[in-house]
């Protein structure tokens, strides 16, 4: 227990640490070499070993780690049965050749928590070098949810049920289960660390790897900074936007839904969660992309009012959204180059 209390107050401070402007690299180094979920060392790492094979029971310090995070009481390893095992097989050999590349060099280990909050986690961690790494984080209602039913609880998530006229359903086939969405989106969090498809995936990167940059071919013109969209790609309620429970819950109303579909619309975001910062719009834009033009699948938003026809949205067939696909295709041919 004490060792565990150690870990709490780490992940605490390291949390905290990017607040504050003040607040140097070398401090946040050093906060990071006292938390054992974010050094390598800590972990069992054959970078040698087949994807499928780093699929592993979660230890004690990273269950206590993002208990710690995400003020949880709940959190418990799990391990997936042999069909689930089966399906995350199927699922991995899916993913993008280059994404395949890149999570075999740096993907250090999967966890399953119960009651995750979301659907999945990707975080990275460090050698002694400062290389970055990752681990993935994975909550298993996800193997049991099809994918139409989970993205419609995301999406239902970031509104307040005040008018039980208004329904928002998510149309992406019966296939997949809700994992797909999961595992296509935290791999994709893990090509950013890996290679910074984005100017940097979160604030202690930057901090880190003392990076300057503020665009890259995939946010420019779109982001100004990692929260903050061009003007005219920005909507009312975009700032007030939270999923699955976080920051207090939701904030808007189900009855503001059509009017958030009809200015996500006229931008080039994939999704509601995609227009909170660049990393989530990157995961989210090569997540549907994967899942419309490579599988096959649909992707439509349904959103019911009390009065007048359902609204039907499909965010793959809006030309500002096509115009970004050429740097998702890439993933498809290239093989990894990694940074």
């Amino acid at each position: 227990m004490p060792n565990l209390c150690r870990y709490f107050i780490a992940a605490a401070m390291l949390f905290s640490l990017t607040a504050c402007q003040s607040q140097s690299r070398a401090n946040l180094l050093r906060l990071i070499d006292e938390t054992p979920a974010k050094k390598l060392q800590s972990y069992h790492f054959d970078p040698s070993s087949p994807l499928p094979a780093r699929i592993k029971p979660a230890p004690d310090f990273v269950v206590a780690f993002w208990s710690q995070t995400d003020k949880a009481t709940d959190y418990a390893s799990y391990t997936p049965t042999d069909a689930e095992k089966g399906m995350i097989d199927g699922y991995l050999s899916k993913l993008p050749r280059h994404f395949k590349d890149v999570l075999q060099q740096r993907l250090v280990a999967v966890y399953f928590i119960e009651n995750l909050l979301g659907s999945g986690v990707t975080d990275y961690v460090l050698d002694d070098r400062g290389n970055v790494y990752v681990v993935m984080l994975f909550n298993p209602a996800a193997l049991r949810t099809d994918l139409s039913t989970w993205m419609t609880f995301r999406e239902n998530s970031s509104f307040i049920a005040d008018d039980p006229a208004a329904q928002i359903k998510i149309n992406c086939g019966t296939q997949y289960t809700g994992f797909l969405y999961s595992l296509v989106h935290e791999s994709t969090h893990a090509v950013d660390y890996a290679e910074l498809y984005t100017p940097y995936p979160e604030k202690q990167i930057k901090i880190i790897k003392q990076i300057k940059k503020i665009r890259t071919p995939f946010t420019e013109d779109v982001w100004i900074d990692m929260h903050t969209p061009r003007a005219s790609y920005d909507f009312n309620a975009r700032n007030s936007l939270s999923f699955y429970g976080a920051d207090g819950g939701p904030k808007t109303s189900i009855r503001d839904a059509p009017q958030n579909y009809k200015q996500l619309s006229e931008t080039p975001f994939v999704s509601l969660y995609g227009s909170t910062s660049w990393a989530e719009d990157f995961a989210d834009f090569v997540m549907f992309y994967h899942l419309t033009q490579v599988l096959k699948q649909p992707y439509e938003i349904h959103v019911t009012e009390k009065s007048g026809p359902t609204r039907i949205f499909r965010p793959m067939d809006s030309p500002l959204v096509q115009k970004r696909f050429p740097i998702v295709q890439k993933f498809y041919e290239r093989r990894a180059g990694l940074k």
